[in-house]
Order: structure tokens, then C-alpha cells, then sequence
């Protein structure tokens, strides 16, 4: 089983409109598509959709947390979350005729301190039936700054391998707790090291240096060019087949959550790149955010490229 947490999870809306956008003017919606957001839960259907048992946890609350619930029952989702006092957030993601993707992203509401012990607890209980963790996403409001670093520690401690997907500076900050896998683009690994990481070849050496740190494989998104991934069997660069896409956003969390079932099927290390990478080129291609056709999937594999660089 595949374990998701998502601490700032929300109601994401994917408004496609007509026209291009336009500032200061009335738009009209041409469909509107709803699901349970947060990262995490774009990577929990990730899961689903590879065909492996889920579950989704991490706070939810009032209204839009029931909505959010049900959304998820709607797609087959189990969960199994803390209720928090605070109302679960709305993000928006306005898709323009020619593919140009706007998002309007809510700040997580405020939590406390007991309700993030709650979590601690709840997630002990479930990691431990767990064969892969995945924590995915940014904190909401009143979250200390070591809450992935707690939780990472948490999940180590039972022996389960853990996926963080998070940016910034709690990214940079949860580093020394040492998770399984990490995925930062290109200025989050600079951030992460103290310097800028601009070329290919700067990628690579960056990679190297990360998972010589105690992190088992780093993986560099270079967005339309692949990725690189770093691990001990060496340094290896995908390529994905060129597509036109539809709607990119949740991509990146597909990744995650494919790489997880890739994990738990114990895949090598470049099988898993390849298997990750199809998944989310799969996702560009569909209008829904966190959604993708397996078969489509599937057939990206054989285009896609696993070489080593390192």
C-alpha cells in the first residue's frame, strides 16, 4: 500500500474559457472541472490509476473538506484524514484556448500545534502498514518549520522508504532528515546547495553531490527536457517523447506518485525514471489535473529515453 500525506490539501477548479484571458473584464467559464486537490492527492491517483492500493491522509476541514472527501470517494480515492477547525482551501487553474495555464493558488488555513499531533500519531498507525510514504505539497498557515523533518523522521523510524515533493525553503529545510527521494527543479537544487544550477551538466554534478548527502535517489525535473536522477547505481538522464499537451499541471505529482509504485514493485532504479516519466507525459495530455490514461501511458514508455550521464 501506498501512503499519501497532504497537509494543504484543497478544491482545485480547472476553468476553461473561450478566450484568451482578459484583465479587468467579465470571463465566462466554458467548463469547470472539480477535484480533491493538494499534491498529494494528485499523486494518490497516481497510484490508482498504476493499478495499486492507496491511501490518502493529512488535514482536511469544514465545508470544502466534506466536498473534498467526496471527490475523492468519487474517484475510487480511500482516506482516511484529521479533521481540522479550519476550512480546507479553493485553487484555481484557468486554461486558455492556445494551452496557456493561470493559477490562483489559496494559502492553507491556520493549524495548531495539537491537531499537528494528531497527524503524528495517525501517521505512525498508518505508515506502519505502508510500503511506500509520500509526502507531497506546502504547509498551511501555523505549521513550524521542521514538520517534514519531524515526519520524515517518523516514517524512517519504522523502516518505510519516504517520497518528499515540496519546495522553498521547507524543502531545504527538511534535507538533514534525510528522505528516500527528493524532486527539485533546477532552482530548487540551487537553493538547496548555496549556488545557481543552470546547465545539464551543472544539473548532474548537483545531483551527485545531493545524494552523496544520505539521500537515496534525487531526481531534477528540467521540465519539457526530462530529468536527471542520482542514485547508486549511477547518474542517469530521461528523456520523454515529444506531445502536445493539454493541461501540465499535477504532472510533477504523477511523477511522485508513479515513482512510489515503482518503489514498491522494487523496479531499478532507471525503470523506475522510465515508468515515472510516462506517467506524467501521460497527464500532460488529459484536460483533468491529476488525471491520466494508463494505456496512453504505457505506450510513451517504449518512446522514452533512460541514458546514463555520470
Amino acid at each position: 500500500m501506498i501512503l499519501t500525506v497532504t497537509l494543504n490539501t484543497s478544491i482545485d477548479k480547472a476553468y476553461r474559457i473561450p478566450s484568451t484571458l482578459e484583465r479587468g473584464t467579465v470571463m465566462r467559464v466554458a467548463e469547470c472541472i472539480d477535484n480533491a486537490g493538494g499534491k498529494g492527492l494528485n499523486a494518490s491517483r497516481s497510484v490508482a490509476t498504476c493499478g495499486e492500493e492507496v491511501l490518502a491522509t493529512g488535514f482536511v476541514g469544514g465545508n470544502n473538506g466534506r466536498l473534498l472527501c467526496g471527490l475523492l470517494d468519487r474517484d475510487g480515492i480511500p482516506h482516511d484524514f484529521v479533521e481540522v477547525a479550519t476550512e480546507t482551501r479553493c485553487c484555481v487553474n484557468v486554461l486558455e484556448p492556445d494551452g496557456l495555464s493561470t493559477e490562483f493558488l489559496e494559502p492553507g488555513r491556520e493549524i495548531t500545534e495539537g491537531e499537528l499531533e494528531s497527524l503524528e500519531g495517525h501517521l505512525s498507525s498508518l505508515a506502519a502498514r505502508a510500503d511506500v510514504v509520500t509526502m507531497n505539497g506546502s504547509f498551511p498557515r501555523g505549521l513550524p518549520a521542521d514538520t517534514y523533518a519531524r515526519l520524515i523522521k517518523l516514517v524512517r523510524s519504522l523502516g518505510k522508504p519516504c517520497i518528499l515533493d515540496t519546495s522553498g525553503a521547507t524543502l531545504k529545510g527538511s534535507i538533514d532528515a534525510l528522505p528516500t527521494m527528493v524532486k527539485p527543479n533546477t532552482d530548487e537544487i540551487g537553493q538547496i546547495l548555496g549556488r545557481k544550477v543552470s546547465s545539464t551538466d551543472e544539473v548532474i554534478t548537483a545531483a551527485r553531490e545531493l545524494c552523496k548527502r544520505g539521500i537515496a535517489q534525487v531526481v531534477v525535473s528540467l521540465g519539457g527536457d526530462g530529468a536527471v536522477m542520482a542514485c547508486a547505481e549511477g547518474t542517469f538522464r530521461g528523456i520523454a517523447p515529444k506531445i502536445e499537451v493539454v493541461n501540465p499541471v499535477g504532472a510533477g505529482d504523477t511523477m511522485v506518485g508513479a515513482f512510489a509504485v515503482s518503489m514498491a514493485r522494487k523496479m531499478r532504479p532507471t525503470e523506475q525514471l522510465r515508468y515515472a516519466m510516462a506517467c506524467a507525459s501521460a497527464n500532460c495530455m488529459s484536460a483533468s489535473t491529476g488525471h491520466f490514461d494508463m494505456e496512453v501511458a504505457r505506450g510513451l514508455m517504449d518512446g522514452t529515453i533512460v541514458e546514463r550521464v555520470a
